[in-house]
C-alpha cells in the first residue's frame, strides 16, 4: 500500500459513511413531506425500512465479499456507489409507502457493496503493528463524514426551501446532490484505490466454501466470535442512532411549531454533535487499541456504549438541555465499538480468507439490526422514542459482560 492508496481509502471512509448513513437521516423528511405519514406509524415504518434493508444486507454481505475475494475489492466498491448514486436520484419520487419499500431495497443493495468492501479495505491496508492507529485515522474520517450529513447535507433541504422552491421539490434537489457526491467518489476510488484481486486470496475457492469459512473461523477461534458478536450489537449502531435519533428530533421539531426543512437542519445539528463527539474520541480510542489487549479494549468500548445508550432512555425531550452531554457519550460508545471491532477483527482474521470473515461480520451486523428494527420501531411508538436506546443499550452492557468473562476465563491460574 502506497501513500496515495491510503489517502484515497481514508476519503473513501469519509465519503462512505456520509452516503450510506444519509439515508437515516432524510427518511423523517420523506416521511413527512413526501407520504405525509401520521406521527403515530413513523416510528414503525422507520423500523420496517431499515428491517428490509438489513434483510438484502444479511443475504448479499457475504456474497459481495466472496466476490471481493475473487474479482478485487474495487470493482465491488466503485458499482456499489453507482447503484447507491441511481437509488437516491429515485428516493425523490416516491410517494406511497410500496414505493418506498421497493426504493429503499434498491438502496441496500450499494449501500451493502461499498459498506462491505470498506471493511475488506480496512482489514486489508494496514501493516499490523500500525493497525490501531490507521484504525483512529479511519475514525476520525467516517466521524467527520457523519458530521457533514448534520452539518451540509441535512440543511440542503431548507437551503432549497428558502430559495424559493417548494418541500417537495427541495427534497429531490437535495437527493441530487447526493447522487452526484455518489458520482465522485465512485471516480476517485477507482482511480486511487488498489485495483486487481487481493494477494492473499484463495484464487480457487468457490463463493460457498469462502462463506463456510467464515463461519468456521467463528467456531474455531474465540476472539473472531467476539468480533462476530461485536458486529451484532455495534454494526447497530450508527444505523439506530440515525434512524431512531432523527426521527426523534424532527418530530419533536414539527410537534414544537417547526417546518420540515427546519426540524430535519435541527435534527441534523445535533446527529452532527453525536459524530463530532465520535469523531473527537477516535484518535484516543485508536491509542487504546494499538496499547491493550485487544479483547480488553473491545469490553472496554462495549462498557462506553452501553452506558450511552442507557443515558438517553433517560432523556424526556430531545430539545432540551440533558440532550447535548447525553448525544456526546452516544458518540463516543459509538465510535468505540466501530475501532475496537474493526481492530480485532483485523488482528485476528486469516489473511487468505479475509474475505469471507469480513462478509460473515457484516452478516452479524445485519443480523443484529434486524433484530433491533424489527423491535425497535413498535416499542419506539407504543413505549416511548428512547425505547430503542435502552434496548441498544443492553446489548451492549451483555456482550462487555461476556468479553470480560472470557477475559478472566483465559487467565491462568
Amino acid at each position: 500500500m502506497r501513500k496515495f492508496n491510503a489517502i484515497i481509502y481514508l476519503y473513501a471512509a469519509f465519503a462512505t459513511v456520509a452516503l450510506t448513513s444519509f439515508i437515516s437521516i432524510f427518511m423523517p423528511y420523506i416521511l413527512n413531506v413526501n407520504l405525509a405519514l401520521p406521527t403515530g406509524e413513523q416510528g414503525r415504518v422507520a423500523g420496517q425500512l431499515v428491517f428490509y434493508g438489513e434483510i438484502i444486507m444479511l443475504t448479499t454481505a457475504g456474497i459481495f465479499g466472496a466476490w471481493s475475494d475473487q474479482y478485487g475489492r474495487k470493482i465491488v466498491f466503485v458499482s456499489g456507489l453507482l447503484a447507491l448514486g441511481a437509488g437516491y436520484v429515485a428516493l425523490g419520487y416516491a410517494n406511497n409507502l410500496n414505493m418506498l419499500i421497493a426504493l429503499r431495497i434498491l438502496l441496500a443493495f450499494g449501500i451493502t457493496a461499498v459498506s462491505v468492501m470498506l471493511s475488506a479495505i480496512q482489514v486489508d491496508y494496514p501493516a499490523e503493528e500500525s493497525r490501531g492507529k490507521l484504525m483512529g485515522f479511519t475514525g476520525m474520517a467516517i466521524g467527520l463524514g457523519a458530521v457533514m450529513i448534520g452539518l451540509v447535507f441535512a440543511r440542503l433541504p431548507d437551503t432549497f426551501t428558502n430559495a424559493g422552491v417548494s418541500e417537495i421539490l427541495a427534497g429531490r434537489y437535495t437527493l441530487y446532490s447526493i447522487a452526484a457526491v455518489c458520482g465522485v467518489t465512485a471516480l476517485v476510488c477507482s482511480i486511487g484505490l488498489v485495483g486487481g484481486k487481493p494477494p492473499h486470496a484463495q484464487p480457487a475457492t468457490t463463493t460457498r466454501q469462502l462463506l463456510l469459512e467464515g463461519i468456521r473461523m467463528g467456531r474455531e477461534n474465540p476472539k473472531i466470535l467476539l468480533a462476530y458478536g461485536s458486529g451484532f450489537v455495534g454494526r447497530a449502531d450508527l444505523v439506530v442512532v440515525g434512524t431512531f435519533y432523527s426521527l426523534w428530533v424532527t418530530q419533536a421539531g414539527i410537534a414544537a411549531g417547526m417546518g420540515p426543512e427546519v426540524a430535519a437542519r435541527t435534527a441534523g445539528s445535533l446527529f452532527a454533535m453525536v459524530m463530532t463527539a465520535a469523531l473527537l474520541w477516535a484518535p484516543v480510542m485508536g491509542w487504546l487499541n494499538d496499547r491493550l489487549e485487544r479483547t480488553l479494549a473491545m469490553a472496554i468500548a462495549l462498557s462506553i456504549a452501553a452506558a450511552g445508550y442507557s443515558t438517553m432512555g433517560l432523556i424526556s425531550d430531545p430539545l432540551a438541555g440533558w440532550i447535548y452531554p447525553a448525544s456526546v457519550l452516544l458518540g463516543m460508545g459509538q465510535m468505540s465499538v466501530t475501532l475496537a471491532s474493526q481492530t480485532l477483527l483485523g488482528q485476528e482474521a486469516p489473511k487468505k480468507s479475509r474475505g469471507a470473515v469480513v462478509g460473515t461480520f457484516t452478516v452479524f451486523g445485519a443480523a443484529g439490526i434486524l433484530f433491533v428494527t424489527s423491535i425497535g420501531g413498535r416499542i419506539y411508538d407504543s413505549i416511548d422514542p428512547s425505547a430503542p436506546f435502552v434496548l441498544i443499550g443492553v446489548a451492549n452492557g451483555l456482550l462487555a459482560i461476556l468479553a470480560f468473562w472470557s477475559i478472566r476465563r483465559s487467565r491462568p491460574t
